[in-house]
C-alpha cells in the first residue's frame, strides 16, 4: 500500500492547513504522506518536522517546485489561492485548494484553463458536503415524506466581533467568502447545475473591523424547486434554527446535532374543492384534523469529513473515480457571490 500512497505538500499551516488538512491526512496513512510543507513561521515548520519528518520551506514556490509532492494543498490566506493554484498546476500538480478557491469568476477560469493544459487534477476542499446534518436532511427531502419542498432555510447564527486579517476584504476576508460560502455550496448541490437562479442578497459591515461584510442574507430562487434562505450572520444574539426546511406535508427543523421532522399523509385526506360561498358560521377552514408523525434525528459527529474528503481524493487519482467538487460546480457558487458583492456594493 505505501507504493501507492499520495504524496503531499501543503502551503500554509494556520488554523486550517495544520489543524484541518494536516490533521485529517494525518489519519490516513495508508492512503496519505505529507513529504513538505511551507510556511513562513520557523516554529510551524519545526512543529510539521517534527510530527511528519518532512521537508520544510520558508516559500510556497519552493514546495511547488519539489519533485516529491504529488499533491500540493493550498491553505496560505485567501487572496494567494488562486495565484498559488496557476503555479502549481503548471508545475503538473495536482491541487487541492482551501476556499474559497478564488477571489473572482475571472480567476476561477484561470484555474481551470491550467488545470486543463496541465492534464491535473484541480478540486476544491468544500467538505461541507459531507455534513451528517446536511445529508440527513437531503435523505428526508428525497423520501417524500413531507412532500413538495418550498422552502429551505439555512442558518449560521453567533454574536461576535473580529479584526483578524479575515475581515479585510484585500485579503479574501469577510461572512460571505468564509462562512456562507460553505453553505452556499451545500445548498446549491441541491439545484440542478444548470438552472437560472435569481437573486436577492444583502450584506453588511457593522460590528467587526477592516471593511469586509460581517452579516450575509441571501435569498435564491431557482427556475423550479423551493426557495432556498441563507443567513449567515455574526449579528445574532439570540440564534434560530440551523434547519427550517417547509414542504407540503410536513417540515424538518433544527440544528446539526438534532433535527425534527414533522410530517402527515396528505393522500389519507378527502379531496379539496375551493367554495365560493361564504363559510358556515362565519368560520374558515373545513375543520379537518391530521394525525401528525415525528422522528428526532441525530447526525453522527462530523469530525469525519476531512478523511472522508481525502478518501475521495485518493480514489479520483488513484482509481480513477469521478471528482467529489468540481471546478464547475463552485464556479456556480462564486458567480452567485460576485452577483451578491454587486448588489451590495461590495465589489
Amino acid at each position: 500500500m505505501a507504493a501507492q500512497q499520495i504524496k503531499v505538500g501543503i502551503i500554509g499551516l494556520g488554523r486550517s492547513g495544520w489543524g484541518i488538512h494536516a490533521a485529517g491526512i494525518a489519519d490516513l496513512p495508508d492512503e496519505f504522506q505529507v513529504v513538505a510543507v511551507a510556511d513562513a513561521m520557523k516554529d510551524r515548520q519545526d512543529e510539521a518536522r517534527e510530527k511528519f519528518g518532512c521537508q520544510t520551506y520558508d516559500e510556497p514556490e519552493q514546495l511547488i517546485a519539489d519533485d516529491n509532492v504529488e499533491l500540493v494543498v493550498i491553505a496560505a490566506p485567501s487572496h494567494l489561492h488562486a495565484s498559488l493554484g496557476i503555479k502549481a498546476l503548471e508545475a503538473g500538480k495536482n491541487v487541492v485548494i482551501e476556499k474559497p478557491i478564488a477571489d473572482t469568476v475571472a480567476e476561477i477560469d484561470q484555474l481551470v484553463a491550467a488545470a486543463e493544459k496541465s492534464g491535473t487534477m484541480l478540486t476544491v476542499f468544500q467538505n461541507q458536503r459531507l455534513d451528517p446534518s446536511f445529508l440527513d436532511v437531503k435523505k428526508v427531502i428525497d423520501s417524500g415524506r413531507i412532500g413538495e419542498v418550498v422552502l429551505i432555510r439555512r442558518t449560521v447564527h453567533r454574536f461576535q466581533r473580529r479584526n483578524d486579517w479575515q475581515t479585510l476584504r484585500g485579503h479574501g476576508g469577510g461572512e460571505l467568502p468564509n462562512t456562507a460560502l460553505h453553505f452556499l455550496d451545500q445548498l446549491l448541490t441541491l439545484v440542478p447545475e444548470d438552472m437560472p437562479i435569481e437573486l436577492l442578497a444583502d450584506l453588511r459591515q457593522v460590528n467587526s473591523a477592516g471593511d469586509a461584510e460581517d452579516h450575509v442574507k441571501m435569498t435564491m430562487k431557482p427556475e423550479s424547486g423551493p426557495v432556498i434562505d441563507l443567513e449567515s450572520s455574526m449579528l445574532v444574539a439570540a440564534p434560530q434554527d440551523s434547519w427550517f426546511v417547509v414542504g407540503s406535508a410536513g417540515t424538518i427543523s433544527g440544528s446539526p446535532t438534532e433535527l425534527t421532522v414533522k410530517w402527515t399523509d396528505l393522500a389519507s385526506l378527502p379531496a379539496l374543492e375551493a367554495s365560493p360561498d361564504s363559510p358556515a358560521g362565519r368560520a374558515y377552514g373545513n375543520g379537518e384534523t391530521y394525525e401528525w408523525q415525528t422522528e428526532t434525528i441525530v447526525p453522527p459527529p462530523n469530525n469525519q469529513r476531512t478523511q472522508q474528503y481525502y478518501r475521495k481524493i485518493y480514489e479520483t487519482l488513484r482509481n480513477g473515480a469521478d471528482l467529489f467538487v468540481t471546478p464547475s460546480s463552485v464556479r456556480r457558487v462564486s458567480a452567485l457571490i460576485d452577483q451578491a458583492r454587486e448588489q451590495a456594493h461590495f465589489a
